[in-house]
């Protein structure tokens, strides 16, 4: 017991030295509460619980503290206003305070390996180190965006609760539960990689550009360098290289997406899809050595748009519905073809519907083939995309790079298919 309250103790200076070292960078010495404020009020929290619940047996104590804190955090708020008269004061820090001394109670109550107190605290130092990128963040976003988010979270936990969670068609392929419910964890990560784009900037590196443009779109950032390669040609490779790592980490995100709907299609697709996702990485590694003083900005639309997900929706069930139909009525072949021309045009509703079939209706083999047969139609189709849109000379260098993907995505289709 007394080891376990030091370990305790030791781990609530940490924490609280952990958001009271970002306090104190930031306020530059001039913060009413500093590291060593933090410290002790985290300290603090864990002692008083430890004493109310193993000695005295009464929550009064806690109370007592936590209403204490909120004075001193008063008196603090009211110091500082007071000293910076004409100025924006705003009320970070003293929530930060607050806070502190309730994750030293957490503390006490939290267990080896202390998952949610650590988690919680790393959580608002995140949340304090960023403000720069989030008033950035917030700076920039549009209305429609507001919207788009708001309308999707409406649909997300009102709608999505009365959604029949049944098959509705005669060939139980389709249940609008599961089909809402794919809609959004594609939004989902395609959001993730906007939202890091937006916080981030584009113009922190190429490298992210295309890393999280491709979580968002590897299409979108595919059209949007060539028609930037065609407006200036002093950009050609670095948008060829943004491209092609985008396309890259679009290998990944199918693993990714497949991995929340079959781990069993996920397991297969990880080797061939992960050495297609290398591959193309040391690609644009070739492409970043051309010209590495290049800067290109990347700008796609939310993908969060309502009318983004109904089309998604609607495309995703006739792909469902029709890999069903052709799996009944023309095999293996017919499921090939599908994933062909579907991966030409949108990679997450075949991963998703192949995916689906495969825990009831085809075998997780088959899935797997066609999914990394869908992702080489889709680097053909962002190909032409690339020649249609942009400059001749990112054509040939984007052309170049893909050849070898489609080089090795074939070689790994075929092993797979005779393993």
């Amino acid at each position: 017991m007394a080891a376990d309250i030091f370990v305790k103790i030791v781990l609530s200076l940490a924490l609280g030295a952990l958001i009271g070292i970002e306090r104190e960078r930031r306020g530059k010495g001039n913060l009413v509460q500093g590291i060593r404020t933090f410290m002790l009020m985290c300290l603090l929290g864990m002692i008083v619980t430890y004493f109310s619940m193993e000695l005295l047996n009464s929550i009064l104590p806690v109370i007592a503290a936590f209403l204490l804190v909120g004075v001193l955090t008063i008196l603090g708020y009211y110091v500082k206003t007071d000293a910076g008269r004409g100025t924006h004061v705003g009320l970070t820090t003293e929530i930060a305070f607050l806070l502190t001394f309730m994750i030293g109670l957490l503390i006490y109550f939290d267990s080896y390996p202390y998952y949610l107190s650590v988690s919680l605290s790393i959580l608002i130092a995140f949340i304090l180190v960023s403000r720069d990128s989030m008033h950035r963040f917030a700076k920039h976003i549009k209305e429609n965006e507001i919207w788009d988010a708001i309308i999707l979270a409406i649909l997300t936990f009102i709608i999505l609760p009365l959604v029949p969670n049944r098959a509705i068609d005669p060939w139980g392929a389709v249940n609008p539960f599961m089909i809402w419910l794919t809609i959004v964890i594609v939004l989902s990560i395609s959001f993730v990689g906007y939202i890091l784009m937006k916080v981030l900037g584009t113009r922190r590196g190429l490298g992210l550009t295309g890393l999280f443009g491709g979580l968002a779109s590897s299409t979108a950032v595919a059209v949007s360098m060539a028609e930037k390669s065609k407006q200036n040609k002093r950009i050609v490779y670095s948008a060829t290289f943004a491209t092609i790592v985008a396309s890259s980490t679009m290998f990944f995100r199918v693993i990714g997406v497949a991995a929340i709907i079959n781990t069993d299609v996920a397991m297969l697709l990880a080797l061939p899809l992960g050495i297609l996702g290398v591959v193309g990485y040391v690609m644009s590694y070739i492409e970043w050595k051309k010209n590495s003083k290049e800067r290109a900005q990347l700008e796609i639309g939310s993908p969060l748009a309502l009318k983004t997900a109904l089309k998604f929706g609607v495309f995703f069930t006739a792909i469902l519905l029709l890999a069903n139909f052709v799996r009944t009525y023309a095999g293996t072949a017919g499921i090939y073809f599908i994933s062909y021309v579907a991966g030409l045009v949108d990679l997450d509703a075949i991963n998703i519907s192949l995916s689906t079939l495969a825990i009831t209706s085809i075998t997780p083999s088959l899935a797997a083939r066609a999914i990394i047969l869908a992702t080489l139609a889709n680097t053909v189709s962002k190909w032409f995309l690339v020649r249609w849109f942009g400059d001749k000379t990112m054509s040939r260098e984007i052309g170049k790079a893909f050849a070898v993907l489609l080089a090795v995505g074939i070689v790994l289709l075929f092993l797979f298919s005779i393993i």
